[in-house]
């Protein structure tokens, strides 16, 4: 590439357009995609350090994002594409959002009125909620993180120092943005959970209604000992025409005490939700498209067109059950059948465990269609997200999705005899 050049033509397939940002770990160029035809957004990383051991370091330290985003699918999260490394270049390709940074609307020229920034925060916690789900801590969140599009729409990027969550507390080297960082993540104990991100997503609100940061510090030190020990200034004095109600949620967004801010990104939304009752539309349109998503990546749904899953959608019925809940017991004459979009069950028959069952998996279905009593019961293994299709819910899609279902029945059918019939072979042989 030539030394003259401010950005590469082309990185592997992709035609580069322009820069739309820069950052400590790299350039970020808009770029189209001619197989797919589509914009998409290309993060190259900065050369690497000449030491070859900090240079693999740091790689790893880029390529982590992959890791972690590259597995997440929800419409407030950006969408990881692609990664690779052409000579010496390291690249990740990302969904292209068309808008700026909410650092736009916190230091720059564009304003947000109340119910915008609320309308936004919402978003977050909905996506929020979502990564904690998967056993992720963003542990950066900030305006520059999170892409806010033309449609009003908002994607959380940059899961570059995310961590996940292996069932027990851990340390972490203070990395991020100090300034949105929760005053755990600056002390001696360095916690990572949940509520940290909660207190960042609350740093986020607090500058977008206030159009400033939490603190002013003339270095880090003098920012670290605010965090940890100064109440920032109150929005009522900064804001005096904001609703009690929006007061009270930052600031329990912020407390510095771990357990006194909300226990989950769930209950911030709802709590929004509450306050603004607008933004229930907000929350089913949120929760359409996730279902959407969840949908078109399970394996039962493979063979389906995007059309037939809005379909689907559209006419499902979704339940939520805690571990170790019984969904439907032995001997019951059930009217529907299920498909696991989240969690696990296990299959019992007689009080013996017989098997388990995953996301994407099905059951239900044989009693369902030949209108017989339930041969197994099932129970949450895990806490458990079900679609439960009756037959008024079928009822209400097309042919061609009606006959979707029964080809997928037919299928796990065939395989579940298949596997019957294997053991029964396996049982037989001499010993």
């Amino acid at each position: 590439m030539s030394k003259k050049r401010k950005h590469p033509d082309k990185i592997a397939k992709y035609e580069i357009k322009q820069v739309i940002g820069k950052g400590s770990m790299g350039v970020v160029y808009e770029a189209w995609d001619p197989f797919v035809q589509r914009p998409v957004a290309i993060k190259v990383a900065h050369p690497y350090d000449s030491d070859p051991a900090a240079a693999q370091k740091a790689r790893e330290g880029f390529f982590s994002e992959v890791y972690t985003a590259g597995r997440m699918h929800h419409p407030a999260i950006v969408s990881v594409y692609d990664a690779g490394q052409i000579d010496e270049l390291n690249y990740i390709v990302m969904e292209f959002v068309d808008g700026e940074t909410l650092q736009e609307y916190v230091t720059g020229k564009k304003t947000l009125s109340t119910d915008q920034v609320i309308d936004i925060i919402y978003q977050c916690a909905k996506g929020l909620d979502y990564v904690h789900r998967q056993g992720i801590i963003h542990r950066d969140l900030k305006p520059g993180n999170i892409m806010l599009s033309h449609d009003g729409e908002v994607k959380i990027m940059d899961f570059s120092i995310a961590h996940i969550d292996q069932g027990e507390q851990t340390e972490a080297s203070v990395l991020g943005s100090p300034m949105y960082l929760p005053p755990e993540q600056l002390t001696e104990e360095k916690r990572l959970v949940e509520q940290s991100d909660i207190y960042s997503l609350g740093a986020v609100m607090y500058a977008l209604l206030a159009r400033r940061p939490l603190y002013k510090a003339s270095n880090l030190k003098s920012l670290i000992y605010q965090i940890t020990e100064v109440e920032p200034d109150s929005l009522s004095f900064i804001r005096p025409d904001l609703p009690q109600q929006v007061i009270d949620i930052v600031e329990k967004c912020l407390n510095k005490i771990i357990y006194q801010r909300y226990d989950s990104a769930h209950q911030l939304a709802t709590e929004l939700s509450r306050a603004y009752g607008r933004l229930r539309g907000v929350g089913e349109r949120i929760d359409m498209q996730e279902k959407w998503t969840t949908l078109r990546y399970l394996n039962f749904f493979r063979d389906f067109s995007d059309e037939q899953i809005s379909e689907v959608v559209d006419a499902s019925e979704w339940v939520d059950f805690a571990k170790n809940d019984t969904i439907i017991s032995e001997g019951e004459i059930e009217t529907s059948f299920y498909i696991i979009a989240k969690g696990g069950v296990e299959v019992w028959r007689n009080d013996q465990p017989v098997g388990r069952m995953y996301q994407g998996d099905c059951f239900g279905e044989t009693a369902f269609i030949k209108r017989e009593q339930r041969i197994a019961t099932i129970t949450a293994r895990t806490d458990v997200t079900l679609m439960v299709v009756s037959r008024s819910v079928l009822d209400k899609v097309s042919v061609d999705t009606q006959l979707q279902y029964y080809r997928i029945f037919l299928e796990t059918l065939v395989t579940r005899l298949s596997k019957t019939t294997d053991q029964l072979i396996e049982q037989d042989k001499p010993r």
